[in-house]
C-alpha cells in the first residue's frame, strides 16, 4: 500500500519509543506548543507544553569567574497544560497503555496539524468503545488550541470527564549532555489566581488561571471553555498539585461529542506590553467559536502555506514523507509575532533549553525568506527588539556597535561557555546575511526604518572595531580570537568562514547606504541622523572588506579553516584508537580541539553563502579536503556536505547526505530526537532539494538554477516567492519548467537567463555544449619531442636517468610537476629555489626550439575542427599546463581560433586537478558541465571528467573506458563527437 505522505501515523503503542513519538507528534503555532502526548497526559515521558519566548531565569555558576561572563540562563518553561482531560468508563480509568485497548491510532495530519488519537477499548461487559481525540493548535488565531472528544459505544454506558488544568510534572536530571535542556530545581511558577465562570449567552463551563515566574517576572493567564451535545451533569473539583480549577462532566448513553477550547496569553516577553486584564476579552471571544469554524480556519492557513512551501518528491515516498513532516514542523516552531524567534528545538522539546542560535537565521531564514516573507520579517523584527541589548553586551566586551548574543530567549547571552559561545562573532555575520538576503527576495526596505539598517550598521561597527589591519599580514584585515561555525576548533585566527562573512557585511552595508543615499534619499537622512553615519565610516568598511585577509594554502590549493588549522595533527587511530562519537560527549575540549577535526561544515558552509568568492574548483578542492576531517556530530552539517556534494558533482554522495538530513527526526538518527526535533535540521532539507538537488544561486541578483536529478527519482517541484512573484520549478529527469505567477521574473538556467512568466519555459535538465576546450600539446599540436629533448640535456647535465618512459609520465602536468616527477624517479631532492631556476633553464631551452614551429604543425584535422565549432556557435578555450602556449598558438597562427587561453601561471593545481579546465568554462561565462574537453594525457581525461565535462580522449596513451569519446588520432576528431 502506498505510504501517505501528507501524514504520520502510528498503528502501535510503545513504552520504548514513547518519548520520540511525543517529539515527532508535536504540534503547535509558533506561539504555543504542544508536544505530542495524550490529553489525559499518561503514559508520557515529556508532556511538555511550551510558549515561545516564555522562559524562567537561573544564575549560572561559575567555579572560576571573569569578566563579561554571562550572568543568566533562560530556560523555556514546561507550562501548564489547559488541554489536560481524562475519561471513565463504567468507574474504570481510560489509558491507551491499557491491555484493554483493541485497536489503537495515532496520526498527524500536515495539510491542517491536526493531531488524532483513536482507539477502541473493549470493557468489562465486553461493550465496544471508540474513542477520538482530535487536537490542533489554532493558526488563525495564536492564543487558543482545540479539542475534540467524541465517545461512542457498542451499548449505553457510564461516561465520566475530567478536565481540568495540569502543572507539569517535575524531569529527573539528565545526563551530561550540554544539547539537553536544564532542569530547574525550585518552583518557576507562581499561581497568582485561578477560578470558574459560565461564558457567553450559552453559560459555559469555563475554568481559567493565572501565573507569573518566580525570576524572570513574566505573566501568564491560561484556561479553558468546554461545549458538549448531550445533557450532562457537572460538577467542579480541585486538581492537585497546586488545587487548579477542573469540570467533572458525567452521562448515562453510547455517545457523546466534546468541544474543549483552550488559551494563553503571555506579557513580558521580548517586545510584549499586553495587559492581562484583556485575556477575559480574549475568553469571550473563544466561547462565540466552534469546532468546525476554528477547523475551517486552521485548514485555511494550511492551504496558504503548503501553496507556497510545499516541495514534491515523485520517486521516494519515505523522503517526502520526512519532508512534509520536516516544514511543517519548521512552520509550527517558528515565531510570527516579532516577539519571538525559532528555537534549537522549536516548540517540540527543552532541548538546549529552548534558546535561539544563529540555526535561525543561517537555515531557517532562507526557507521563509523564499515562501513565508511575513514570517522572515517577524524573525528579523524579533532581532531588532533584541538590539539595546546586543550594544550593551558590545560595550561590556570592550567594543563599539552591538554584539548579539550566541544563544538566549531574552537577548541577552546566555552561553556560559564563551569559546563556543561568545566567541562565535559570526552570529552578527548571520544575522546581517539573513537580513540582506530578505531585503533581496522580498524587495522590502520598510524593515530598514524599522530597525533592520540599525542592525547591519551597528553588527559591522563591531567586526570594524574587532579587527585589525595587521601588519604581520602585508597590511591585510584580520579577525582574531574567535570560534567560526565549526565548534570543535575555538579561539582562532582568521576563521576563514567568518573573514568572508564579515567581507560580506561590510559590502552590504557599503553598498546599501549608498543605495539608500542615492534612490531614497529622505530614509537615508533619517537613518543618518538616528545612527550618526559617517562617510568616512563606510569608506572605512569598503577598505577592510577589500582588504579581508582570507586564508590560503598555496600548497594544497585550499582555504584553511584558520590560520592554525593545518597545523594541528590528524587524528591518529594507531595512536588514539578509533573515534567515539559524539565527541563531545567523549572527549575533553582541549583534546579535540588540538586535533584536525571538525563538528561541522565551516569553510564549506562559507562556499554555500558566498559561493561568488569560490571559484567552482577551489569549492570542489575544499569540498574534499574537508570531507574526510568532518565528523558530522552536529545536525547542522549533512545538510551543506550535501548541497557541496552537489557542487562538486557527487551526486551519489549528495543524496546520502540529503536523506541523512530530513531523515534525521522521523528515523532518529542522532538518537536524541527524544528531547525535541531539530529544527536546523528540518529547514536544511528544505535547502537540500532547493540549493542542492535544483542547484538554486542568486548569481548578480539573478535567481540561477543548475539541476541535477537522482537516477530513481521521477519529479521534483517547489516554490519561490521573490516580492509578489512565486516562481514554480518543476524538474524530471529530461525537463526543467519553470513558470511565475504575478508578474515576469528573469531567472538563469546554468548560463541560460530568459524572462519567464504565466506560460511555462521548459528547458534540458541536463547540461547542453556550449564550449570545446583543448589542452594543447597532444591535441592542437606536438611538442613532446621538444619537452623531450630539453628535459633530457637537464638530466643529461645533472646526471639523472631520463628516458622515453619517464617522459610518458609528464603528459598533461606542468613544468614543476614534470621536474618533480624526474627528482622522485632518481631519488633527488632540491630546494625551491634550485627547482626553480632549473625549470627556467628547461623552459628556456624548449622556447628557444620552438622558433621553428610554423602553421603545418598543427595536427591532422584540428583546423577543420575549429572551422565546424565556429560554425555550431560553439566557444573554444586553450587549457594547458604550458607557460608557452600564447606563444606556441602565436607560431601556429591559431590565436584568433580561441576565445579564451587559461594563463598557465594562475593555475594552482594543475592535472588531474581540474582546476585549468573550470578556469577555461569560468573565462568563457559557461558551467563546467557544458563543456566538452579534448585531451591526449590520461591526467588530462582525469581533470576533466573531475569538471564534469565530457571528455574526448585522442591517442593510445588513453584507456577508451576512462572517457566518453575516444580516437585513435586527431584526424577523427568530428563536431559530432564532442556536441551533446
Amino acid at each position: 500500500m502506498a505510504l501517505d505522505t501528507w501524514t504520520l501515523v502510528e498503528t502501535e503503542f510503545t513504552e520504548e519509543h514513547l518519548a520520540r513519538s511525543e517529539s515527532l507528534f508535536s504540534i503547535g503555532n509558533g506561539y504555543v506548543g504542544f508536544r505530542g502526548f495524550p490529553c489525559d497526559r499518561e503514559p508520557a515521558q515529556h508532556s511538555g507544553v511550551f510558549i515561545n519566548g516564555f522562559y524562567e531565569l537561573s544564575p549560572i555558576h561559575y567555579g572560576e569567574d571573569a569578566y563579561g561572563f554571562a550572568r543568566y540562563n533562560q530556560t523555556m518553561l514546561d507550562l501548564p497544560d489547559c488541554r489536560f482531560l481524562w475519561i471513565e468508563i463504567d468507574g474504570q480509568r481510560i489509558s491507551v497503555a491499557d491491555e484493554a485497548v483493541q485497536s489503537y491510532r495515532k496520526e498527524l495530519d500536515f495539510r491542517n496539524g491536526l493531531l488524532t488519537q483513536k482507539i477502541t477499548w473493549r470493557s468489562q461487559d465486553d461493550i465496544l468503545v471508540d474513542i477520538c481525540w482530535e487536537s490542533f493548535i489554532s493558526m488563525a488565531k495564536r492564543h487558543l488550541g482545540a479539542l475534540h472528544l467524541t465517545i461512542t459505544a457498542s451499548a449505553p454506558i457510564d461516561i465520566a470527564l475530567y478536565s481540568s488544568i495540569a502543572m507539569p510534572v517535575p524531569r529527573a536530571m539528565s545526563a551530561l549532555d550540554p544539547r539537553v535542556g536544564t532542569v530547574l530545581t525550585k518552583p518557576s511558577l507562581a499561581c497568582v489566581g485561578n477560578g470558574y465562570s459560565s461564558e457567553g449567552e450559552q453559560q459555559l463551563p469555563s475554568f481559567h488561571a493565572s501565573f507569573k515566574t518566580v525570576e524572570s517576572g513574566l505573566h501568564l493567564s491560561c484556561g479553558a471553555v468546554h461545549k458538549i451535545t448531550v445533557p450532562v451533569h457537572i460538577e467542579r473539583f480541585t486538581h492537585s498539585p497546586q488545587d487548579m480549577p477542573g469540570l467533572h462532566f458525567t452521562h448515562h448513553g453510547s455517545s457523546l461529542e466534546l468541544f474543549k477550547c483552550f488559551y494563553y496569553h503571555t506579557s513580558g516577553r521580548p517586545g510584549e506590553q499586553l495587559p492581562l486584564n484583556q485575556v477575559s476579552e480574549n475568553r469571550i471571544d473563544a466561547c462565540a467559536l466552534d469546532w468546525d469554524q476554528l477547523l475551517g480556519e486552521q485548514c485555511s492557513c494550511f492551504e496558504d502555506f503548503w501553496a507556497h512551501a510545499d516541495v514534491q518528491i515523485v520517486g521516494d515516498e519515505k523522503l517526502q514523507q520526512a519532508l512534509r513532516l520536516n516544514l511543517f514542523q519548521l512552520y509550527q516552531s517558528t515565531g510570527a509575532d516579532g516577539m519571538s524567534s525559532l528555537a534549537a528545538k522549536g516548540l517540540t522539546g527543552s532541548g538546549y533549553e529552548g534558546h535561539y542560535f544563529w540555526d535561525t537565521e543561517i537555515y531557517g531564514m532562507p526557507f521563509f525568506n523564499h515562501t513565508q516573507a511575513k514570517t522572515a520579517r517577524a524573525l528579523i523584527a524579533y532581532r531588532i527588539s533584541t538590539l539595546d541589548y546586543a550594544r550593551e553586551r558590545a560595550r561590556q566586551m570592550s567594543q563599539k556597535g552591538a554584539l548579539f548574543p550566541w544563544r538566549t530567549i531574552n537577548g541577552l547571552e546566555a552561553s556560559a561557555y564563551f569559546p563556543a559561545g561568545t566567541a562565535q562573532y559570526h552570529i552578527n555575520a548571520d544575522i546581517a546575511y539573513s537580513i540582506f538576503q530578505y531585503l533581496e527576495v522580498s524587495g522590502d526596505d520598510t524593515i530598514l526604518a524599522e530597525g533592520a539598517a540599525d542592525i547591519l550598521l551597528e553588527t559591522a561597527r563591531l567586526f570594524y572595531d574587532l579587527g585589525f589591519f595587521n601588519p604581520a599580514k602585508d597590511g591585510l584585515f584580520c579577525i582574531n580570537e574567535v570560534t567560526g561555525p565549526d565548534e570543535y576548533s575555538a579561539l582562532v585566527d582568521n576563521n576563514t568562514y567568518t573573514n568572508i562573512m564579515v567581507k560580506h557585511h561590510f559590502e552590504g552595508v557599503v553598498a546599501l547606504f549608498g543605495r539608500l543615499k542615492r534612490d531614497q534619499i529622505e530614509l537615508y537622512t533619517t537613518l543618518e541622523r538616528r545612527l550618526h553615519i559617517a562617510e568616512e565610516e563606510l569608506e572605512n568598511f569598503a577598505e577592510a572588506a577589500r582588504l579581508m585577509y582570507i586564508p590560503f594554502d598555496g600548497q594544497r590549493g585550499i582555504n584553511p579553516q584558520d590560520d592554525y588549522f593545518l597545523n594541528k595533527e590528524p587524528w591518529d587511530t594507531d595512536k588514539r584508537g578509533e573515534l567515539f562519537h559524539p565527541l563531545l560527549l567523549n572527549y575533553h575540549p582541549l583534546v579535540i580541539y588540538r586535533h584536525r577535526l571538525l563538528k561541522q561544515a565551516d569553510t564549506v558552509l562559507a562556499m554555500l553563502l558566498q559561493h561568488h568568492r569560490f571559484p567552482w574548483y577551489l569549492r570542489r578542492r575544499n569540498f574534499f579536503f574537508y570531507e574526510p576531517l568532518t565528523t558530522g556530530d552536529s545536525s547542522l552539517s549533512a545538510c551543506i556536505q550535501g548541497i557541496q556534494a552537489f557542487d562538486a558533482g557527487e551526486v551519489s554522495m549528495g543524496i546520502d547526505y540529503i536523506r541523512q538530513t530530513a531523515l534525521m527526526d522521523i528515523d532518529d538518527l542522532h538518537r536524541n530526537t527524544k528531547d525535541g526535533l531539530h529544527t536546523a535540521a528540518m529547514a536544511g532539507s528544505w535547502m537540500a532539494m532547493v540549493y542542492g538537488i535544483a542547484g538554486y544561486r542568486m548569481h548578480e541578483a539573478v535567481p540561477t538554477f543548475c539541476p541535477q536529478m537522482p537516477e530513481d527519482w521521477h519529479k521534483l517541484a517547489f516554490h519561490l516567492t521573490f516580492g509578489k512573484i512565486m516562481l514554480t520549478v518543476t524538474i524530471d529527469s529530461e525537463y526543467t519548467t519553470y513558470v511565475t505567477k504575478g508578474g515576469e521574473l528573469t531567472i538563469g538556467h546554468r548560463s541560460d537567463r530568459f524572462a519567464v512568466g504565466e506560460k511555462p519555459v521548459r528547458l534540458s535538465t541536463k547540461p547542453h555544449c556550449k564550449a570545446v576546450i583543448f589542452d594543447l600539446d597532444g591535441v592542437v599540436t606536438s611538442t613532446d619531442g621538444y619537452h623531450y629533448r630539453a628535459w633530457k640535456r637537464l638530466s643529461d647535465e645533472q646526471g639523472w636517468k631520463f628516458d622515453e618512459t619517464v617522459n610518458q609520465k609528464l603528459r598533461g602536468i606542468s613544468r614543476r610537476q614534470s621536474l618533480q616527477v624526474i627528482l622522485d624517479h632518481n631519488g633527488v631532492a632540491l630546494d625551491d629555489a634550485e627547482m626553480d631556476r632549473l625549470t627556467t633553464v628547461k623552459n628556456d631551452w624548449y622556447r628557444q626550439s620552438l622558433q621553428e614551429l610554423t602553421p603545418s604543425d598543427i595536427l591532422d584535422g584540428i583546423r577543420e575542427l575549429l572551422v565546424a565549432i565556429k560554425q555550431r556557435g560553439l566557444q573554444t578555450a586553450i587549457a594547458s599546463a604550458s607557460r608557452n602556449a600564447p606563444f606556441i598558438l602565436d607560431r601556429l597562427d591559431l590565436t584568433d581560433s580561441f576565445d579564451v587561453i587559461v594563463p598557465a601561471p594562475n593555475v594552482v593545481c594543475g592535472k588531474p586537478d581540474p582546476e585549468v579546465f573550470a578556469r577555461a568554462a569560468d573565462m568563457l561565462g559557461v558551467f563546467p558541465e557544458e563543456c566538452c574537453a579534448i585531451e591526449d594525457a590520461p591526467a588530462g581525461i582525469e581533470a576533466i571528467r573531475a569538471a564534469k565535462m565530457r571528455s574526448i580522449g585522442v591517442g593510445s596513451a588513453i584507456n577508451p573506458d576512462c572517457c566518453s569519446v575516444h580516437v585513435p588520432d586527431t584526424s577523427h576528431l568530428m563536431v559530432d563527437l564532442l556536441v551533446f
